[in-house]
């Protein structure tokens, strides 16, 4: 019997390579900071091999936890992604703030994704 298998994947894999079998989870951990109005968002460009299944982020510190809250403190969004049938494609995010129009030069992050 054959277990599906979780990938992680953040920031320092941005243009690079992951290798998946069909069922497998890839979870993507991308920094952010919510307090700018920017979040990422799945690129609706983005590879149909893998389907959504799940969203969320961390927390910032409590204050009082030996920090104290400041505004501009970063998070990690958590997007966790099941791959759903053999190919390669490119997993595109795009980092924007969701009442704007696309432009130019926004950042994104790509993974160039094999599912065998």
């Amino acid at each position: 019997m054959a277990f599906a298998a979780t990938k992680v994947v953040t920031d320092a894999d941005k243009g690079g390579d992951v290798q998946l079998k069909a069922g497998d989870t890839l979870e993507v951990r991308l920094s952010s900071i919510p307090s700018t109005g920017y979040m990422w968002y799945v690129h609706p460009k983005s590879t149909a091999l893998l389907r959504l299944t799940g969203q969320t982020q961390t927390k910032p510190p409590e204050p009082g936890a030996g920090q104290p809250m400041m505004v501009g403190q970063p998070i990690v969004q958590i997007f966790s992604f099941q791959s759903k049938r053999k190919g390669d494609g490119i997993l595109l995010l795009h980092y924007v703030r969701s009442w704007e129009k696309p432009v130019l030069g926004e950042v994104q992050f790509t993974l160039h994704v094999v599912v065998e």
